[in-house]
């Protein structure tokens, strides 16, 4: 019996709601063997109902593949390997005039991180600008694909100071900065890493963004580069993973995710993108299945803190008043978990 037939053994060991097993997930952290004894553990992320079915399933398995074997299966609440101890630690005067920085990431494209960034962006305008000031902030820092301009439905361009500031221009109460308003939209973004770092170091350090009550951090799918360099450069008070009713996503959305428990910023909850058609008799429809957001909220030991239907206003300057409530609704859980009024 050696740790790779155990780990080969786990595998059966699915986690729910997903096909995916437990050793692919990364949840089997430690697996030590001494002749037919075996030490293992489990991360699963304090859920006691998940923790319960993977410990029962894990010795079920283990015991019909080693009839002979001792296991001492123990059950992680916390990430071993959550922090980063040699990972740069954000400077406290970046953004310092900013109360509540949040990012909105996800773990792949195509889930509409961006709709939720703008949208909530919009939802703290309504919470916070007042007498026609801008006390709301989003950076884009989709490098290679901007689309904040887009979202806007216009393209305007930032204005510099004498001493070579840079000055977000201000969209519907917003200030906003995007690589797409520094470049032609036809223009292809074939920046490598250096340049990603510098661009967003630009975006949070040699802009003058003034005082603002809360920025939304649009980050790019996956956890390349500017993932990165936004968690090491800005402080922030915490991260949305965005995910979609499917499979894929919330598997990619919890893996991408742990780069933020890595590197101790707090997760305030994933957002459900597309998640049901609202019927015109009041009923919700679930075009494209259930559980599987909850599934990967379990895993990260967070909630699912908003479920955004399909509506196709959400991609325009006046979104439905029952979106707009969502998104509302989901300021103000932010701005509570927070503490910062």
């Amino acid at each position: 019996m050696t740790k790779e037939e155990i780990l080969n053994a786990l595998r059966n060991v699915k986690y729910p709601p997903y096909s995916k097993d437990i050793v692919s997930f990364g949840m089997v952290k430690y697996v030590k063997v001494e002749g037919n004894k075996a030490e293992i553990r489990i991360f699963t992320g304090g859920n006691e109902k998940l923790a319960e079915q993977i410990s029962r399933e894990s010795a079920e398995v283990l015991k019909k593949t080693f009839p002979d074997g001792e296991f001492n299966i123990g059950l992680l609440a916390e990430d071993p390997n959550k922090t980063i101890p040699s990972a740069p630690t954000p400077k406290k005067e970046t953004l310092a005039g900013v109360k509540i920085k949040v990012a909105v990431s996800s773990g792949k494209g195509g889930v509409g991180k961006s709709t939720i960034a703008v949208n909530l962006a919009r939802a703290f305008a309504e919470i916070f600008s007042k007498d026609g000031e801008a006390k709301v902030g989003l950076m884009d820092c989709d490098i290679h694909g901007p689309s904040a301009s887009i979202l806007f439905g216009k393209k305007v361009f930032p204005t510099v100071t004498p001493d070579e500031k840079i000055v977000p221009p201000e969209m519907n109460g917003i200030k906003v900065m995007s690589m797409g308003m520094l470049v032609d939209d036809e223009q292809p973004l074939l920046w490598r890493g250096p340049m990603v770092t510098s661009a967003i170091k630009q975006f949070a350090e040699d802009m003058v963004w003034g005082e603002l009550d809360a920025m939304v951090i649009d980050l790019p799918p996956g956890t390349g580069d500017a993932v990165l360099s936004v968690v090491q450069l800005i402080p922030l008070d915490g991260a949305l993973i965005v995910t979609t009713a499917n499979n894929l996503a919330a598997t990619t959305a919890a893996r991408g995710a742990m780069v933020f428990q890595k590197s101790n910023v707090e997760i305030f909850g994933l957002v459900e993108n597309m998640a049901y058609f609202q019927m015109p008799d009041g009923t919700k429809e679930y075009i494209f299945g259930e559980g599987f957001a909850d599934g990967a909220a379990s895993l990260l030991n967070t909630d699912v803190v908003a479920r955004i239907p399909l509506d196709k206003t959400l991609h325009t300057d006046e979104p439905s008043e029952a979106s707009r409530e969502i998104f509302r609704s989901l300021a103000k859980l932010i701005i509570e978990k927070t503490t910062k009024f």
